[in-house]
């Protein structure tokens, strides 16, 4: 498994960059479903990275990489990783994103006892729009933490944390509902049913839906020593043997 070569499918550039790894910045942000290629592929759609200080170890770090959206409530446990995705954190110094510091995850076969496999973190032999697994470092559970190296895992089911108005921004943006021609509901450039943009108050759309989640936490000094300084910039991709 370790020779093979996979495309990027879908690629998350996060807002994060944590300041020497001791201020400890977080940042949000979310896509879900941002192109057909995604909402054909479900298992391969980012939706937030998360990068914090662990909140009862300020030696660590935690970072989270959310992937799967829109997963109906009470179906978390019986939604399961894409086995033919490589899903892949990445870490750099801001100046210099072209040699990655990763740590990567592939799910085995599907089902309650899913294995999911963790590499690195390592730095990969090939980077740009393609990645080559690095050397495994341990495997756990879906839906059951464990221990792999320094690092404490989580994989599996979580509510997604993301509060916002789907349909509302549909309907600002209708392009962005699988290529919806309809017209925008702002003035000027639409119909002008909706002159408020948002409503207030909002609606949480995504309240009770699941994602699929990695969570890693891990020494801030393995971090810096990967990357060789102490600040560091966080993205994520999944990649697949095809690129579909």
């Amino acid at each position: 498994m370790k020779s093979r070569i996979f495309g990027v499918l879908a690629v998350f550039a996060a807002l994060v960059v944590a300041y020497g790894l001791y201020a400890g910045f977080g940042a949000r942000a979310s896509d879900h479903q941002d192109s057909p290629v995604t909402i054909g592929r479900p298992g391969a759609d980012i939706t937030d990275p998360y990068i914090f200080p662990a909140p009862d170890n300020p030696r660590n770090v935690v970072m989270v990489m959310n992937v799967h959206p829109f997963i109906p409530a009470g179906q978390g446990l019986s939604t399961f990783f894409d086995p033919g995705v490589v899903y892949q954190m990445n870490f750099a110094p801001p100046g210099d994103l072209g040699q990655p510091f990763v740590i990567q995850f592939v799910g085995g076969t599907p089902g309650s006892n899913q294995p999911v496999f963790v590499y690195g973190p390592n730095h990969p032999a090939i980077t740009g729009n393609q990645t080559q697994l690095v050397p495994l470092s341990g495997q756990g559970t879906i839906n059951a933490p464990f221990t792999v190296g320094h690092m404490r895992v989580f994989a599996g089911a979580r509510e997604d944390s993301f509060f916002f108005d789907l349909d509302q921004f549909l309907k600002i943006l209708p392009d962005r509902n699988a290529g919806s021609a309809a017209a925008s509901c702002l003035p000027k450039i639409g119909n002008n049913t909706c002159p408020q943009g948002f409503n207030n108050p909002g609606v949480d759309y995504l309240k009770g839906m699941n994602v699929l989640s990695f969570v890693v936490e891990m020494p801030r000094a393995d971090l810096i020593a990967g990357c060789g300084g102490d600040q560091i910039a966080y993205w994520d991709t999944t990649n697949t043997s095809s690129g579909t």
